[in-house]
Protein backbone atom coordinates (compact mmCIF):
# COMPACT_ATOMS: atom_id res chain seq x y z
CA UNK A 1 0.00 0.00 0.00
CA UNK A 2 1.24 3.44 -1.08
CA UNK A 3 2.51 5.84 1.85
CA UNK A 4 3.51 8.65 -0.46
CA UNK A 5 1.86 9.88 -3.79
CA UNK A 6 4.92 11.69 -5.09
CA UNK A 7 9.07 11.68 -4.19
CA UNK A 8 11.31 14.72 -4.89
CA UNK A 9 14.89 13.39 -4.96
CA UNK A 10 17.87 15.61 -4.17
CA UNK A 11 20.98 14.53 -5.36
CA UNK A 12 23.79 16.66 -3.20
CA UNK A 13 27.11 15.68 -5.56
CA UNK A 14 29.60 15.53 -3.21
CA UNK A 15 28.54 16.06 0.07
CA UNK A 16 30.36 14.32 2.63
CA UNK A 17 29.08 12.57 5.40
CA UNK A 18 30.62 14.12 8.29
CA UNK A 19 30.04 17.66 6.80
CA UNK A 20 26.54 16.50 6.23
CA UNK A 21 26.25 15.64 9.92
CA UNK A 22 28.24 18.24 11.36
CA UNK A 23 26.14 20.94 9.73
CA UNK A 24 22.61 19.14 11.02
CA UNK A 25 23.90 19.01 14.44
CA UNK A 26 24.63 22.48 14.73
CA UNK A 27 21.35 23.36 13.73
CA UNK A 28 23.12 24.64 10.36
CA UNK A 29 20.32 22.98 8.04
CA UNK A 30 17.24 23.83 9.78
CA UNK A 31 15.10 22.63 6.58
CA UNK A 32 16.19 19.74 6.27
CA UNK A 33 15.98 18.98 10.00
CA UNK A 34 12.62 20.02 9.86
CA UNK A 35 10.92 18.65 6.80
CA UNK A 36 13.38 15.89 6.14
CA UNK A 37 15.16 14.62 9.21
CA UNK A 38 12.51 15.18 11.99
CA UNK A 39 9.48 13.48 10.07
CA UNK A 40 11.92 10.37 9.19
CA UNK A 41 15.43 9.34 9.27
CA UNK A 42 19.14 10.78 8.89
CA UNK A 43 21.48 7.55 8.09
CA UNK A 44 25.29 7.93 7.47
CA UNK A 45 25.54 4.85 3.66
CA UNK A 46 28.26 3.33 2.05
CA UNK A 47 28.19 4.68 -1.92
CA UNK A 48 30.05 2.58 -4.28
CA UNK A 49 33.07 1.71 -5.96
CA UNK A 50 34.22 3.81 -8.19
CA UNK A 51 32.78 6.61 -5.72
CA UNK A 52 31.83 9.32 -8.69
CA UNK A 53 29.65 11.54 -10.04
CA UNK A 54 27.71 8.78 -12.56
CA UNK A 55 28.31 5.37 -11.71
CA UNK A 56 27.76 6.27 -8.38
CA UNK A 57 24.08 7.20 -9.10
CA UNK A 58 22.96 3.59 -10.46
CA UNK A 59 22.32 2.44 -7.11
CA UNK A 60 19.91 5.23 -6.33
CA UNK A 61 17.79 5.46 -9.90
CA UNK A 62 18.46 1.85 -11.40
CA UNK A 63 18.75 0.01 -7.97
CA UNK A 64 22.06 -1.93 -9.20
CA UNK A 65 25.72 -1.44 -8.85
CA UNK A 66 27.56 0.19 -11.47
CA UNK A 67 29.66 -2.74 -12.03
CA UNK A 68 26.43 -4.63 -12.69
CA UNK A 69 25.64 -1.90 -15.24
CA UNK A 70 28.61 -2.00 -17.07
CA UNK A 71 29.03 1.14 -15.86
CA UNK A 72 32.98 0.90 -14.40
CA UNK A 73 33.84 5.11 -14.54
CA UNK A 74 33.43 7.67 -16.03
CA UNK A 75 36.11 7.00 -18.81
CA UNK A 76 36.27 3.33 -20.03
CA UNK A 77 37.39 1.48 -22.85
CA UNK A 78 35.25 -1.60 -24.49
CA UNK A 79 38.40 -4.35 -25.24
CA UNK A 80 36.04 -5.64 -26.88
CA UNK A 81 35.15 -3.40 -29.69
CA UNK A 82 38.46 -1.35 -29.82
CA UNK A 83 40.44 -3.66 -31.79
CA UNK A 84 37.48 -4.53 -34.63
CA UNK A 85 38.73 -2.69 -37.81
CA UNK A 86 34.68 -2.52 -39.15
CA UNK A 87 33.98 -0.87 -35.81
CA UNK A 88 37.07 1.50 -36.38
CA UNK A 89 34.38 4.74 -36.54
CA UNK A 90 32.33 3.12 -33.45
CA UNK A 91 30.97 5.33 -30.54
CA UNK A 92 31.20 2.17 -28.58
CA UNK A 93 34.71 1.83 -28.40
CA UNK A 94 35.38 3.79 -25.86
CA UNK A 95 34.12 6.60 -23.37
CA UNK A 96 34.59 9.83 -21.37
CA UNK A 97 31.18 11.56 -19.79
CA UNK A 98 32.96 14.96 -19.36
CA UNK A 99 31.10 16.54 -22.74
CA UNK A 100 29.73 15.95 -25.58
CA UNK A 101 29.61 12.33 -24.79
CA UNK A 102 28.04 12.37 -21.84
CA UNK A 103 24.71 11.76 -24.02
CA UNK A 104 25.43 8.69 -24.20
CA UNK A 105 25.07 7.61 -20.84
CA UNK A 106 21.92 6.21 -21.07
CA UNK A 107 22.26 3.96 -23.72
CA UNK A 108 25.81 3.03 -22.31
CA UNK A 109 24.40 1.53 -19.16
CA UNK A 110 22.87 -1.83 -19.21
CA UNK A 111 19.05 -1.73 -19.67
CA UNK A 112 18.52 -5.47 -17.39
CA UNK A 113 16.99 -2.99 -14.91
CA UNK A 114 13.62 -0.30 -14.95
CA UNK A 115 15.14 3.16 -14.15
CA UNK A 116 13.12 5.08 -11.19
CA UNK A 117 11.94 6.84 -14.21
CA UNK A 118 10.63 4.14 -16.37
CA UNK A 119 8.83 2.87 -13.40
CA UNK A 120 7.02 6.28 -13.19
CA UNK A 121 6.27 7.63 -16.24
CA UNK A 122 5.57 11.36 -14.74
CA UNK A 123 9.08 11.84 -13.83
CA UNK A 124 10.54 14.90 -13.64
CA UNK A 125 14.36 15.62 -14.20
CA UNK A 126 16.68 18.56 -13.61
CA UNK A 127 20.82 18.72 -14.45
CA UNK A 128 21.16 14.99 -14.27
CA UNK A 129 22.69 13.21 -16.90
CA UNK A 130 21.54 9.37 -16.27
CA UNK A 131 18.02 9.71 -17.41
CA UNK A 132 16.86 6.65 -18.99
CA UNK A 133 12.97 6.82 -19.01
CA UNK A 134 12.21 10.04 -18.88
CA UNK A 135 10.36 12.23 -21.35
CA UNK A 136 11.26 14.80 -23.71
CA UNK A 137 8.63 17.03 -22.06
CA UNK A 138 9.57 16.35 -18.16
CA UNK A 139 13.56 16.32 -18.81
CA UNK A 140 13.89 19.95 -17.57
CA UNK A 141 17.64 20.60 -18.64
CA UNK A 142 17.95 17.64 -21.62
CA UNK A 143 20.06 20.35 -24.09
CA UNK A 144 20.91 22.61 -21.23
CA UNK A 145 22.61 20.35 -18.99
CA UNK A 146 25.88 20.51 -20.38
CA UNK A 147 26.27 23.82 -20.44
CA UNK A 148 25.61 24.40 -17.18
CA UNK A 149 28.33 22.06 -16.36
CA UNK A 150 30.82 23.65 -18.28
CA UNK A 151 29.47 27.06 -16.81
CA UNK A 152 30.46 26.02 -13.53
CA UNK A 153 33.28 23.81 -14.24
CA UNK A 154 35.16 26.57 -15.90
CA UNK A 155 33.39 29.98 -14.61
CA UNK A 156 33.48 29.26 -10.95
CA UNK A 157 29.80 29.76 -10.91
CA UNK A 158 28.16 27.34 -9.36
CA UNK A 159 26.12 28.86 -6.78
CA UNK A 160 24.17 30.23 -10.23
CA UNK A 161 23.63 26.64 -11.37
CA UNK A 162 22.35 25.63 -8.43
CA UNK A 163 19.94 28.44 -8.09
CA UNK A 164 19.02 27.22 -11.76
CA UNK A 165 17.65 23.47 -10.90
CA UNK A 166 16.22 25.42 -7.49
CA UNK A 167 13.80 27.52 -9.98
CA UNK A 168 12.95 25.00 -11.83
CA UNK A 169 12.41 22.53 -8.97
CA UNK A 170 10.01 25.06 -7.80
CA UNK A 171 8.17 25.52 -11.02
CA UNK A 172 8.18 21.59 -11.46
CA UNK A 173 6.45 21.12 -8.15
CA UNK A 174 3.19 22.47 -9.59
CA UNK A 175 3.16 19.77 -12.55
CA UNK A 176 1.81 16.77 -10.32
CA UNK A 177 4.94 15.14 -11.08
CA UNK A 178 5.22 11.18 -9.80
CA UNK A 179 8.97 11.67 -9.05
CA UNK A 180 11.70 14.45 -9.63
CA UNK A 181 14.84 14.11 -9.25
CA UNK A 182 17.23 16.95 -8.98
CA UNK A 183 20.89 17.66 -8.89
CA UNK A 184 22.58 20.39 -7.07
CA UNK A 185 25.96 20.30 -8.33
CA UNK A 186 27.98 23.48 -6.08
CA UNK A 187 28.82 21.07 -3.53
CA UNK A 188 31.07 19.10 -5.52
CA UNK A 189 32.70 21.72 -8.39
CA UNK A 190 33.45 23.98 -5.21
CA UNK A 191 35.08 20.96 -3.62
CA UNK A 192 37.16 20.37 -6.76
CA UNK A 193 38.50 23.84 -7.39
CA UNK A 194 38.89 24.79 -3.70
CA UNK A 195 38.50 21.92 -1.18
CA UNK A 196 35.78 20.33 0.94
CA UNK A 197 35.22 22.75 3.71
CA UNK A 198 35.84 26.07 1.88
CA UNK A 199 33.48 28.76 2.40
CA UNK A 200 31.58 28.37 -0.97
CA UNK A 201 31.39 24.62 -0.30
CA UNK A 202 29.60 24.98 2.63
CA UNK A 203 27.80 27.54 1.24
CA UNK A 204 26.65 25.35 -1.15
CA UNK A 205 25.19 22.63 1.35
CA UNK A 206 23.39 25.84 3.22
CA UNK A 207 21.51 26.29 -0.59
CA UNK A 208 19.57 23.42 -0.63
CA UNK A 209 18.52 23.49 3.02
CA UNK A 210 16.81 27.02 1.46
CA UNK A 211 15.49 25.17 -1.53
CA UNK A 212 14.36 22.30 0.93
CA UNK A 213 12.59 24.89 3.00
CA UNK A 214 10.62 26.68 -0.08
CA UNK A 215 9.54 23.35 -1.73
CA UNK A 216 7.94 22.18 1.79
CA UNK A 217 6.24 25.32 2.05
CA UNK A 218 4.98 25.19 -1.28
CA UNK A 219 3.57 21.56 -0.66
CA UNK A 220 2.58 22.30 2.30
CA UNK A 221 0.51 25.29 1.25
CA UNK A 222 -1.34 22.99 -1.40
CA UNK A 223 -1.76 20.37 1.08
CA UNK A 224 0.83 17.96 -0.35
CA UNK A 225 3.84 17.78 1.52
CA UNK A 226 2.76 15.07 4.08
CA UNK A 227 2.09 12.89 1.12
CA UNK A 228 5.71 13.80 -0.44
CA UNK A 229 8.29 11.75 -0.07
CA UNK A 230 11.40 13.85 -0.01
CA UNK A 231 15.10 12.22 0.17
CA UNK A 232 18.31 13.74 0.04
CA UNK A 233 21.39 11.85 -0.84
CA UNK A 234 24.82 12.05 -2.42
CA UNK A 235 26.77 10.03 -4.49
CA UNK A 236 30.57 10.80 -2.85
CA UNK A 237 32.72 12.34 -0.75
CA UNK A 238 35.90 13.87 -1.66
CA UNK A 239 39.34 15.04 -0.11
CA UNK A 240 41.57 17.78 -0.37
CA UNK A 241 44.30 16.68 -3.07
CA UNK A 242 48.13 17.71 -2.57
CA UNK A 243 49.61 15.69 -5.21
CA UNK A 244 49.37 14.34 -8.12
CA UNK A 245 50.20 11.03 -9.54
CA UNK A 246 50.68 11.41 -13.15
CA UNK A 247 49.67 7.80 -14.12
CA UNK A 248 49.49 8.21 -17.91
CA UNK A 249 53.44 8.59 -18.04
CA UNK A 250 53.93 6.24 -15.65
CA UNK A 251 52.29 3.47 -17.99
CA UNK A 252 54.33 4.77 -20.83
CA UNK A 253 57.84 4.87 -19.25
CA UNK A 254 57.24 1.19 -18.71
CA UNK A 255 57.12 0.73 -22.41
CA UNK A 256 53.33 0.71 -23.02
CA UNK A 257 51.79 2.51 -26.03
CA UNK A 258 49.07 4.02 -23.95
CA UNK A 259 45.54 5.20 -24.89
CA UNK A 260 43.90 7.95 -22.96
CA UNK A 261 41.43 11.30 -22.55
CA UNK A 262 41.06 13.85 -23.88
CA UNK A 263 43.78 12.59 -26.74
CA UNK A 264 42.35 10.13 -28.13
CA UNK A 265 43.90 10.31 -31.33
CA UNK A 266 46.87 9.83 -29.94
CA UNK A 267 46.69 5.66 -30.14
CA UNK A 268 43.71 5.36 -31.89
CA UNK A 269 43.86 1.92 -33.61
CA UNK A 270 47.35 0.75 -31.99
CA UNK A 271 47.28 1.39 -28.24
CA UNK A 272 48.07 -2.13 -25.93
CA UNK A 273 46.94 -0.16 -23.18
CA UNK A 274 45.04 2.35 -21.62
CA UNK A 275 44.52 4.68 -18.32
CA UNK A 276 41.17 5.84 -17.80
CA UNK A 277 40.36 7.95 -14.50
CA UNK A 278 37.51 8.60 -12.63
CA UNK A 279 37.03 10.93 -9.60
CA UNK A 280 40.95 11.12 -10.39
CA UNK A 281 41.57 8.86 -7.44
CA UNK A 282 40.20 5.65 -9.06
CA UNK A 283 41.75 4.61 -12.65
CA UNK A 284 40.80 1.41 -14.89
CA UNK A 285 43.47 0.42 -16.23
CA UNK A 286 43.59 -2.00 -19.64
CA UNK A 287 46.67 -3.95 -20.93
CA UNK A 288 46.65 -6.01 -24.05
CA UNK A 289 46.77 -9.69 -23.10
CA UNK A 290 49.38 -12.08 -25.69
CA UNK A 291 46.52 -13.23 -27.07
CA UNK A 292 45.13 -9.84 -27.79
CA UNK A 293 42.27 -7.67 -26.71
CA UNK A 294 39.55 -10.30 -27.08
CA UNK A 295 40.25 -11.31 -22.88
CA UNK A 296 41.46 -9.27 -20.30
CA UNK A 297 45.03 -9.61 -18.46
CA UNK A 298 44.89 -11.15 -15.84
CA UNK A 299 46.28 -10.24 -12.02
CA UNK A 300 49.16 -12.47 -12.13
CA UNK A 301 49.50 -11.67 -15.72
CA UNK A 302 49.91 -8.20 -14.77
CA UNK A 303 51.84 -8.43 -10.74
CA UNK A 304 55.37 -6.66 -11.97
CA UNK A 305 52.72 -3.43 -13.07
CA UNK A 306 50.92 -4.00 -10.07
CA UNK A 307 53.80 -4.04 -7.76
CA UNK A 308 55.03 -1.11 -9.85
CA UNK A 309 51.94 1.17 -8.54
CA UNK A 310 52.38 -0.44 -5.33
CA UNK A 311 55.47 1.24 -4.93
CA UNK A 312 54.32 4.79 -5.68
CA UNK A 313 52.91 6.90 -2.37
CA UNK A 314 49.82 7.59 -4.68
CA UNK A 315 48.33 4.24 -4.97
CA UNK A 316 46.52 2.48 -2.16
CA UNK A 317 45.10 -0.39 -3.86
CA UNK A 318 45.74 -2.36 -7.41
CA UNK A 319 43.00 -5.14 -7.66
CA UNK A 320 41.65 -7.32 -10.65
CA UNK A 321 40.67 -10.95 -11.66
CA UNK A 322 42.92 -13.31 -10.77
CA UNK A 323 43.36 -16.74 -12.98
CA UNK A 324 40.33 -18.21 -11.02
CA UNK A 325 37.90 -15.42 -11.75
CA UNK A 326 38.35 -13.99 -8.24
CA UNK A 327 38.92 -10.22 -7.11
CA UNK A 328 42.30 -10.13 -5.97
CA UNK A 329 43.72 -7.01 -3.92
CA UNK A 330 46.93 -5.66 -2.84
CA UNK A 331 47.92 -3.02 -1.12
CA UNK A 332 51.37 -2.74 1.01
CA UNK A 333 49.17 -4.26 4.26
CA UNK A 334 49.21 -7.62 2.11
CA UNK A 335 47.14 -9.35 -0.35
CA UNK A 336 43.88 -11.41 -0.86
CA UNK A 337 41.57 -12.80 -2.50
CA UNK A 338 37.64 -12.18 -2.79
CA UNK A 339 34.41 -13.53 -4.45
CA UNK A 340 30.56 -14.43 -4.39
CA UNK A 341 30.17 -18.19 -3.94
CA UNK A 342 26.61 -19.60 -4.98
CA UNK A 343 24.84 -18.70 -2.47
CA UNK A 344 25.31 -15.48 -2.64
CA UNK A 345 27.60 -15.25 0.43
CA UNK A 346 31.10 -13.64 0.42
CA UNK A 347 34.13 -15.49 0.63
CA UNK A 348 37.61 -13.50 1.92
CA UNK A 349 40.93 -15.65 1.45
CA UNK A 350 44.02 -13.52 3.08
CA UNK A 351 46.79 -14.61 0.74
CA UNK A 352 49.45 -12.41 3.16
CA UNK A 353 48.88 -9.91 6.14
CA UNK A 354 45.21 -7.94 4.87
CA UNK A 355 45.20 -5.44 1.93
CA UNK A 356 42.80 -3.54 4.29
CA UNK A 357 43.76 -4.14 7.73
CA UNK A 358 40.43 -5.59 8.60
CA UNK A 359 40.93 -7.20 11.80
CA UNK A 360 39.38 -10.62 12.49
CA UNK A 361 37.24 -10.52 8.88
CA UNK A 362 35.33 -14.21 8.53
CA UNK A 363 36.32 -15.93 5.49
CA UNK A 364 33.07 -16.27 4.60
CA UNK A 365 30.11 -13.83 5.27
CA UNK A 366 26.61 -12.65 3.89
CA UNK A 367 26.53 -8.79 2.61
CA UNK A 368 24.91 -7.19 5.67
CA UNK A 369 28.00 -8.84 7.74
CA UNK A 370 30.63 -7.61 5.39
CA UNK A 371 29.08 -4.07 5.73
CA UNK A 372 28.32 -4.30 9.30
CA UNK A 373 32.22 -5.30 10.09
CA UNK A 374 33.97 -3.12 7.63
CA UNK A 375 31.43 0.16 8.11
CA UNK A 376 33.41 2.08 11.00
CA UNK A 377 36.79 1.11 9.24
CA UNK A 378 38.91 2.88 6.79
CA UNK A 379 37.84 0.57 3.92
CA UNK A 380 33.89 0.39 4.24
CA UNK A 381 31.97 -1.76 2.34
CA UNK A 382 35.71 -2.57 0.06
CA UNK A 383 35.24 -6.33 -0.63
CA UNK A 384 31.32 -6.67 -2.27
CA UNK A 385 32.43 -3.14 -4.21
CA UNK A 386 35.57 -4.24 -5.79
CA UNK A 387 33.80 -7.86 -6.36
CA UNK A 388 30.73 -5.62 -7.97
CA UNK A 389 33.00 -3.58 -10.41
CA UNK A 390 35.19 -6.25 -11.55
CA UNK A 391 32.06 -7.92 -12.95
CA UNK A 392 31.67 -5.28 -15.19
CA UNK A 393 32.81 -6.52 -18.74
CA UNK A 394 34.33 -2.70 -19.35
CA UNK A 395 36.67 -2.56 -16.22
CA UNK A 396 40.07 -1.88 -16.07
CA UNK A 397 41.74 -5.49 -15.89
CA UNK A 398 43.69 -3.40 -13.06
CA UNK A 399 41.79 -0.99 -10.85
CA UNK A 400 43.37 1.75 -8.61
CA UNK A 401 42.31 3.16 -5.72
CA UNK A 402 44.62 6.20 -5.06
CA UNK A 403 46.16 7.47 -0.81
CA UNK A 404 44.22 10.29 0.63
CA UNK A 405 45.99 13.50 -0.65
CA UNK A 406 46.87 12.36 -3.70
CA UNK A 407 44.97 11.62 -7.45
CA UNK A 408 46.52 10.39 -10.08
CA UNK A 409 46.13 12.14 -13.06
CA UNK A 410 48.59 15.18 -13.74
CA UNK A 411 48.07 16.35 -17.03
CA UNK A 412 44.93 17.82 -19.08
CA UNK A 413 42.63 19.00 -15.64
CA UNK A 414 41.76 22.64 -16.12
CA UNK A 415 41.30 23.70 -13.64
CA UNK A 416 43.33 22.08 -11.60
CA UNK A 417 41.59 20.08 -9.10
CA UNK A 418 42.40 20.54 -5.36
CA UNK A 419 40.31 18.30 -4.34
CA UNK A 420 39.52 14.78 -5.62
CA UNK A 421 37.36 11.51 -4.90
CA UNK A 422 36.72 7.92 -6.39
CA UNK A 423 38.52 6.11 -4.44
CA UNK A 424 37.45 3.47 -1.55
CA UNK A 425 38.60 4.80 1.71
CA UNK A 426 35.66 6.32 3.83
CA UNK A 427 35.81 10.41 3.05
CA UNK A 428 34.86 9.33 -0.51
CA UNK A 429 32.50 6.46 0.21
CA UNK A 430 30.31 7.65 3.27
CA UNK A 431 27.68 9.76 2.07
CA UNK A 432 24.79 11.43 3.92
CA UNK A 433 20.99 10.04 3.26
CA UNK A 434 18.09 11.93 4.65
CA UNK A 435 14.22 11.01 3.86
CA UNK A 436 11.17 12.01 5.45
CA UNK A 437 10.15 8.01 6.37
CA UNK A 438 11.90 5.93 8.95
CA UNK A 439 14.75 3.79 8.17
CA UNK A 440 14.71 0.35 10.19
CA UNK A 441 18.78 -0.48 9.51
CA UNK A 442 21.57 1.45 10.84
CA UNK A 443 23.72 0.61 8.29
CA UNK A 444 22.79 1.40 4.82
CA UNK A 445 23.99 1.56 1.33
CA UNK A 446 22.77 3.57 -1.36
CA UNK A 447 21.68 0.87 -3.34
CA UNK A 448 18.89 0.35 -0.62
CA UNK A 449 17.38 3.51 -1.67
CA UNK A 450 15.33 2.22 -4.46
CA UNK A 451 13.79 -0.48 -3.45
CA UNK A 452 12.89 1.86 -0.22
CA UNK A 453 11.54 4.32 -2.08
CA UNK A 454 9.48 2.05 -4.46
CA UNK A 455 7.72 0.43 -1.35
CA UNK A 456 6.92 3.33 -0.22
CA UNK A 457 5.26 4.28 -3.38
CA UNK A 458 3.35 1.01 -3.45
CA UNK A 459 5.35 -0.15 -6.45
CA UNK A 460 6.82 -3.90 -6.62
CA UNK A 461 10.42 -4.26 -6.61
CA UNK A 462 12.05 -5.29 -10.05
CA UNK A 463 13.26 -8.50 -10.37
CA UNK A 464 17.80 -8.49 -10.02
CA UNK A 465 17.69 -5.06 -8.12
CA UNK A 466 20.67 -5.17 -5.84
CA UNK A 467 19.37 -3.17 -2.75
CA UNK A 468 17.20 -4.15 0.56
CA UNK A 469 13.74 -1.90 1.62
CA UNK A 470 14.81 -0.30 4.88
CA UNK A 471 10.95 0.68 5.56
Amino acid sequence: MSRFKSCIFIMADGARADVFSELLDRGELPNISRYVVEKGSFRIASSVFPSTTGPAYTPYILGKYPGRCNFPGIRWLDRRIYPDRRKLFSFRRFRSYIGLETYFMNSDVSADNSSLFEIFPRSGNILNELSRGVSLRYDKTRFSKLYYKVKGHFTDRSDEVDMVARRILLRELGEMHDFIFVVFLGIDTYSHINHPFHKKVLDSYTRIDETVGLAAKELEAEGRLDETLIVIGSDHGLTQTHSHFDSLEFMNHRGYKTFYYPNVFRHFTDADSACLISGNAMANIYVKSPEGWGRKSTFEELCGLAEGFLDRPEVDIVAGLDEKGRARMKSVRGEAAAWLDGDGLINYERVSGDPFGYNGMPVRMSADEALDLSFDTRYPDALLQIIQLLEAPRAGDLVLSANPGYDLRAKHENPEHRSSHGALFSEHMLVPVAMSAPIKKERVRTVDLYPTILSLMGKPLPEGADGSDLS
